[in-house]
């Protein structure tokens, strides 16, 4: 069986996930809900019914939001934040009155998330909410998380492998139809399970100045270098790849926006430090809000930008 004839786990989440949102707002007075996902230290909202205050991407630090005094367990149900003990001091109180929270969790019981619902109104009483059958659908997320993400994980090793065999000649790194299907696989988690996911162009300085100088065999002996120093230089969760002439591309994976341009910079820094001068730009995803692909534009526009300014001083 072929890789896209395996059951697709991150459909079938998403799916389930837009099927209680929907179904909460139509039989609660809680008017927003979403199904958000905490990593990297952000809060990023993936699957919503949104009437104002929880919009698709929306991405907040998960310090300071509602759910996490929920998860550390303050109340599941709040009739009016103003008048809860538990976020009468939250700042979002002055808006958002009325809460609804419960934890999601994910195939090895780890924190995934939440399903939550909020509201400018305070509710009329405690029976406004069936704080069992939320409580349901909260742990049917979390058998149907599961369920995705074991489904996906023989379907994606036999994709990522598929993505790694296509290599290129010249430095042996992901040649672009590699890359473009580790941009499929990350596109889908993203937009699924809300996976943080950043993208970084790299462009060498000067191997047009090097081919026509010293020849062809020394440009590609520098693409070889600059691959050789890219790859060492990658951490776990990062994918390179030669994306054609002298651009290279790196996919990273889990980091928090504060960590980005630090985590990049070292590539251009380790690139500088083998004697090969690069320009880089880099952009992070956002679910529902800027795809890898978008993100890979915006990366690419930023690393001109970068070499542009390097030209000029």
């Amino acid at each position: 069986m072929s890789p896209r004839e395996m059951a697709n786990g991150a459909d079938m989440f998403s799916a389930a996930a837009q099927r209680v949102v929907d179904y909460l707002n139509a039989h609660t007075p809680i008017p927003d809900w979403s199904v958000s996902r905490v990593a990297a230290g952000e809060q990023v909202h993936l699957h919503v019914h949104d009437q104002g205050l929880l919009s698709l991407g929306r991405r907040v630090p998960w310090d300071d939001t509602f759910c996490i005094r929920m998860s550390n367990g303050a109340s599941r149900i709040v009739l009016d934040a103003q008048a809860d003990a538990d976020y009468a001091d939250h700042p979002d109180a002055q808006v958002v009155r009325a809460y609804v929270g419960f934890p999601i969790t994910d195939d090895e019981g780890h924190a995934f998330g939440t399903l939550c619902g909020v509201g400018t109104e305070p509710l009329a009483g405690i029976d406004a909410v069936d704080a069992d059958l939320v409580a349901l659908m909260g742990d049917l997320l979390s058998s149907q998380l599961a369920m995705s993400r074991i489904a996906d994980r023989e379907r994606r090793s036999a994709e990522i492998a598929l993505a790694l065999s296509e290599t290129d000649a010249l430095t042996g790194l992901v040649n672009r139809r590699g890359w473009d299907l580790l941009v499929d696989d990350a596109e889908e988690r993203v937009s699924a399970y809300g996976d943080p996911v950043a993208v970084a162009v790299i462009d060498l300085d000067g191997l047009k100045l090097v081919n026509d100088v010293e020849g062809h065999a020394a440009g590609d002996e520098l693409l070889r270098r600059a691959a050789e120093v890219l790859t060492a230089t990658a951490g776990h969760g990062d994918r390179v790849a030669r994306y054609g002439g002298d651009e290279f591309v790196v996919l990273a994976n889990n980091l928090p926006m504060s960590r980005l341009q630090p985590h990049f910079d070292r590539f251009v820094t380790a690139l500088a430090d083998a004697g090969i001068r690069a320009s880089m730009g880099y952009a992070p995803t956002a679910a529902g809000v800027v795809s890898v692909a978008e993100a890979f534009t915006r990366a690419d526009a930023e690393m001109y930008v970068s070499k542009l300014d390097g030209r000029a001083s």
